[in-house]
């Protein structure tokens, strides 16, 4: 963006760290005390709150964003958030997605239309497809909803409620419901609905062979 345009925005409190390599639409709307790092890109309709902090290489487009979110390195598009929020770095949220307040969304993570609740940790290497998430859900490195009937070509729903715990590497396989304070197992394929409380194992039971590798 030019100079002056740049000027524009740091009379309203915008904080534009390097108008040269910053980019913003002019229907872009941001609030005071929010900092822009170089290589940003906000576009179309966009709705940025107070106090956020948007590192540099992020790009969002059509997006309402609360107050007090960082946000490092991420895509966001026609989605939405909350307040307190911590994104990225490389994380992306695409197509619907709604994020409440108090989240951790880290490296890698994907949400795509799905309702998520408040104080949830999606720390890093997920995938969260046509879900409602509810409040306190700890969503592990690398599990992933299985939302996508190939057979039937159809999107299906995951719900997950509040305080439950989805294990490293899980598969949650929609339709499907994970309720209130449910534990999934690392590792497992989940198939049918977790009551609440339950735990959830669906993988096989590790088998040791003695003495397998011999010596050359």
């Amino acid at each position: 963006m030019t100079l002056e345009e740049a000027s524009k925005w740091m009379e309203k409190g915008v904080v534009i760290v390097d108008h040269n390599t910053s980019y913003i639409d002019e229907d872009v709307e941001i609030g005071d005390g929010t900092t822009i790092y170089p290589n940003v890109s906000i576009r179309g309709k966009s709705r940025i709150g107070k106090n956020n902090i948007i590192d540099s290489n992020s790009v969002i487009c059509d997006s309402e964003i609360g107050d007090n979110n960082k946000i490092l390195s991420s895509y966001l598009t026609d989605s939405k958030m909350g307040d307190n929020n911590f994104i990225g770095p490389f994380a992306h949220m695409r197509q619907n997605a709604c994020l409440g307040n108090n989240n951790k969304l880290g490296n890698y993570v994907e949400v795509k239309d799905s309702i998520i609740g408040n104080n949830n940790f999606f720390s890093h290497l997920s995938y969260v497809g046509n879900s409602e998430i509810s409040d306190g859900v700890n969503f592990s490195g690398g599990a992933i909803t299985a939302n996508f009937d190939l057979v039937k070509q159809q999107y299906k729903k995951t719900v997950i409620k509040d305080g439950a715990i989805i294990g490293a590497n899980s598969i949650l396989v929609a339709p499907i419901t994970i309720n209130k304070k449910a534990f999934v197992a690392a590792g497992s394929v989940i198939t049918d609905d977790v009551g609440e409380r339950e735990l959830a194992i669906a993988r096989c039971r590790q088998q040791v062979k003695k003495d397998y590798i011999k010596e050359n």
